[in-house]
């Protein structure tokens, strides 16, 4: 490596001598020029790099002293002890410090009640969500209410109003348990996931519910993920269909067009948590291991055919 700078350090005096400059000849060989001017100090002159950043002594003992002070506190309260005593570290600092000398206790936190939904949905008809939001009917509010499977993320059913009251709530669940043949007293009733709203929590919805011998059950405050596959079915909504439409002309129109759109979502759209499968034929299988079966088949179906086209030549899609 010595022999290499050193030829290259002459061959850059030599085009010197004939009239090119250092810089040219050093783009030319792709070398930078602090690369060959430090090539041309003497060994002995090189002085190693201090690192002003690196905590003095002093430093590391007031911060060893301050955490015997406060041995309750962690190292960012550390920090604000120090700052307000005019000395300022940063929390990597003190952290790193704290940490070199095993100072550093161990710290989990409680797990978000945010991320943690209440529920946990094996099969299809077991929970449904329903929700409503708005859109325009020839420039005027109404309402989209729908019902989503929590399992397949199905679009069970759906109808637009003026206005959303308690029956209408009663109306688009018998709906739904039309449309998925369950009957009272033979099969086991979904549970439907609403909102706080004022159709959601009025007398006669309670009533409704305790009379067909179905749960009711309502997000909680400050909760998203308690009804959230609902609210991500309303977003994908707004930017696939409603926003992009606008306002609908009237609502025959408003309808079909709704219904169009829902049948594209359950049986054409590929769905992204669903493996890319639609949620129809999620809704199908009703089994989610028998869904990644069928995946891991596909995968292997592919690179089968793969490996038939580069080994054999094989042209194996048609």
């Amino acid at each position: 490596m010595e022999e290499q700078k050193k030829e290259i350090i002459q061959f850059v005096q030599n085009q010197k001598m004939k009239g090119h400059t250092i810089t040219e000849t050093l783009n030319d060989l792709k070398i930078k020029r602090s690369t060959y001017y430090a090539w041309l100090k003497p060994e002995g002159n090189k002085k190693a790099g201090v690192r002003i950043t690196e905590l003095t002594p002093e430093e590391k003992q007031i911060i060893e002293k301050t955490k015997d002070e406060y041995p309750h506190l962690r190292h960012r309260q550390i920090q604000g002890i120090l700052q307000n005593r005019g000395l300022y570290l940063s929390y990597s600092s003190v952290y790193n410090h704290l940490k070199s000398i095993d100072m550093i206790e161990p710290y989990e936190r409680r797990p978000s009640p945010l991320k943690e939904p209440r529920y946990n949905i094996w099969r299809r008809n077991l929970m449904w969500g329903c929700d409503w939001t708005k859109l325009l009917i020839n420039h005027t509010r109404w309402y989209l209410l729908i019902i989503i499977d929590f399992f397949s993320r199905y679009a069970i059913a759906y109808d637009i109003y003026p206005s959303i009251n308690a029956s209408h709530i009663k109306h688009i669940y018998t709906t739904g348990l039309k449309n998925q043949g369950i009957w009272k007293n033979r099969d086991i009733m979904p549970e439907l996931r609403v909102d706080r709203g004022s159709p959601n929590t009025s007398l006669i919805t309670k009533e409704f519910f305790d009379i067909m011998g179905a749960d009711l059950s309502f997000a909680r405050v400050r909760r998203p993920t308690d009804n959230a596959l609902t609210e991500r079915f309303f977003g994908t909504a707004k930017q696939e269909e409603i926003y992009i439409v606008g306002s609908y002309p009237d609502e025959h129109s408003g309808r079909y067009e709704i219904g169009n759109y829902l049948h594209n979502y359950n049986y054409d759209r590929p769905h992204q948590s669903l493996w890319n499968f639609t949620p129809a034929r999620v809704h199908e299988v009703n089994n989610k291991t028998e869904i990644i079966k069928e995946l891991a088949q596909l995968k292997h179906e592919t690179k089968l055919k793969r490996r038939l086209y580069w080994e054999n030549g094989l042209h194996v899609y048609k």
